[in-house]
């Protein structure tokens, strides 16, 4: 008889890609509540000195036109007040406030120095040429006017506020911690400079317990500040005392519950806690509060994502790209969730949005690999992940990835070699003490594995299946295919331990007792071989390939009936299974049922033309070689 085993050597759904999980870039940063300092947001009008009626008209008007908002008209009546007094400093700063206003920076600028030009010791010019200065992004100069109002006026407290915040927002953070102090020092219950304080301190990792102590100080200074429980829940958060962030945004809640940030904040550290159904109810409430948060939409998403409900999750992110069409963020969230669900065309277009945004995200030019291997187009998920490889030579993950498409493309070789540049960038020092990199490191070997397999270098395989096992020994996959590189080998005995590790692991044992019985068999043991596969039917009732092995070594036995009932019981599972019609025919011919036998060898013609010529020559149909009717089902 012919063997029709199916046995190979891959197990069914043997390492599929390993995608990405999102990366905390590819997400909505954390919503941070922006420090509460004192800031002229509205035009400073001073009031004027009179030097003749015609000037103090066109500053009247100017102001009264200010006041209606009309700032075209505010601008020419101080002008005509320049005209008649040019060294007016009140004219020209109340002229600069207002182009400061409008966003004309350099001419604002240009201003505010005559008004200097005039009046030296103008702090309130010096403070408001370098709040023009921060908005014009020119940050040392504009802390050089700070400093300089700070000279005339030592306690000018607004100005140092000013100084503070630009500080902190080059990263001068201690500077800036130092700039708060030196308000707290002047008013020592000013509770936002405390805030502020903490604000700055707690982007430094060996300071964020001084920053909490500053949200205390101005906590116990004012208890209501909502501001300060907020950023200290966030302060929580940045040194992973989740539950403490949660209470901390609890209390911020409870002083101002219509404040959405705080129901947000709360909302990502549930996520943290793994409390995803409360983090959905938290982003919930902040979007009911603002629905326009795609911070809040995003979050949402993502707890949803994470409880499985995937349909809500993409609609949650899609209502965030109404809001953010550019948001790299939700695109990529978009993308995952579409590849949850299936969807991986849709996906791929997800990916290629999200990269029109960032096109440097080596993470989602992978993810867009990923996508394009489910589909099948292995040569341009390669073209992927050789772009990300691009962006991030060192990142293992994607050499991984694509060694296994080459994989599927028959190129062995190649994806080798692909796998051996994930062992050169995760060391075994990494591996051991890493799981993430433990991980991809014994995939990246076991795929290199079934690569020499392929190769038919076999001593090779088994090496680098005992490297993975020695990095992940509870890995039921790495056994079986270890035994499964034994077999050519002719090393039963090790295969048959190999196996019977597997067995004692998570995983489909039935197939490491399916392996055994093949091994059994090639060493001759019948009895031993029929066991094993009736022990993969006993775990697995519906397993047609044992129960096609089974029939096989009935047939050996020369219990040819026996191996029929096998026979039909794998075609009951698998109807259309080709090779077990060809068994169940041949069985039947040496039963000398020749209508049986011919009824199942034209149903495997039927299903496998190439079964017409195997028929030929199987001496199983000896007896039927003459025969009219077998000739013309095989073509003769």
């Amino acid at each position: 008889m012919v063997e029709n085993k199916v046995k190979g050597y891959f197990v069914g759904g043997l390492l599929a890609i390993f995608r990405l999980r999102r990366k905390e870039a590819a997400m909505i940063k954390r919503l941070v509540l922006i420090p509460i300092i004192v800031f002229i947001t509205l035009v400073g009008l001073k009031g004027i000195v009179i030097a003749a009626g015609g000037y103090e008209t066109a500053v009247n008007e100017g102001n009264v036109f200010v006041r209606k908002q009309m700032y075209q008209e505010a601008l020419d009546a101080y002008e005509r007040a320049i005209q008649l007094k040019p060294d007016a400093s009140e004219a020209w700063y109340n002229k600069a406030v207002v182009l400061d206003y409008l966003g004309k920076y350099g001419e604002a600028v240009n201003s505010f120095e005559k008004a200097i030009q005039y009046k030296p010791d103008y702090y309130e010019a010096w403070y408001m040429k370098g709040r023009t200065l921060d908005h014009a992004a020119q940050y040392e100069e504009a802390i050089k006017a700070f400093d300089k109002a700070v000279e005339i006026k030592p306690d000018y407290i607004t100005a140092l506020y000013n100084k503070g915040n630009v500080l902190d927002h080059i990263g001068n953070v201690d500077a800036a911690a130092e700039t708060y102090d030196r308000i707290i020092k002047l008013k020592p219950d000013a509770y936002e400079a405390w805030n502020n304080k903490g604000l700055a301190l707690a982007k430094i990792p060996d300071r964020r317990n001084e920053a909490l102590e500053a949200y205390d100080k101005a906590i116990a200074i004012n208890p209501k500040y909502y501001e300060a429980w907020i950023n200290k829940g966030n302060c929580f958060v940045r040194i992973r005392k989740y539950k403490e962030a949660v209470d901390a945004y609890d209390k911020a809640i409870e002083i101002k519950p219509t404040e959405h940030a705080s129901w947000a904040d709360k909302g990502f550290t549930l996520a943290d806690l793994g409390r995803h159904e409360d983090a959905v109810n938290a982003f919930s409430k902040a979007i009911e509060l603002k629905p326009d948060s795609y911070a809040a939409w995003n979050g949402k998403g993502l707890a949803l994502d994470a409880l499985g409900r995937y349909e809500d999750a993409l609609a949650a992110y899609e209502k965030t790209i109404e809001i953010q069409p550019d948001s790299y963020g939700a695109w990529t969230n978009k993308g995952l969730a579409l590849s949850r669900l299936g969807k991986h065309a849709e996906a791929v277009v997800a990916y290629e949005r999200a990269l029109q945004i960032q096109p440097d995200s080596y993470e989602t030019m992978t993810n867009k690999g990923g996508e394009l291997f489910q589909l099948g187009r292995y040569e341009e998920a390669i073209k992927a992940f050789d772009g990300a490889v691009k962006l991030r030579p060192d990142y293992p993950q994607v050499w991984n990835n694509k060694g296994y498409a080459l994989l599927r493309l028959g190129k062995f070789m190649e994806a080798v070699k692909s796998f051996d540049k994930v062992a050169q960038i995760i060391t075994d020092e990494e591996a051991a003490n890493i799981p993430r990199q433990a991980k991809i490191k014994y995939e990246a070997l076991s795929n290199k594995g079934l690569a020499l397999v392929q190769l038919q270098n076999y001593e090779e395989a088994v090496k680098v299946f005992d490297k993975a096992i020695s990095i992940k020994s509870d890995i039921f996959s790495l056994w079986i295919n270890k035994g499964l590189a034994l077999v050519p080998l002719k090393k039963y005995t090790e295969a048959l331990d190999a196996f019977s590790k597997a067995t004692t692991l998570s995983g489909n044992v039935y197939e490491a007792w399916n392996y055994k019985g093949y091994v059994f068999e090639d060493m001759g043991k019948q009895q031993e071989a029929l066991d094993a596969y009736d022990k993969a039917i006993q775990i697995k009732s519906d397993f047609f390939v044992a129960l096609n092995n089974r029939g096989l070594l009935l047939d050996a036995m020369g219990n040819h009936t026996e191996a029929i009932e096998a026979y039909d019981k794998a075609l009951k599972i698998k109807p259309n299974f080709d090779a077990v019609w060809f068994n169940k025919a041949c069985a039947h011919a040496l039963l000398s049922r020749k209508e049986e036998a011919l009824n199942s060898l034209k149903k495997a013609i039927e299903l496998n033309p190439g079964y017409k010529s195997v028929a030929k020559n199987n001496p199983d149909f000896s007896k039927l070689v003459g025969d009219a009717d077998f000739l013309k089902i095989v073509g003769e």
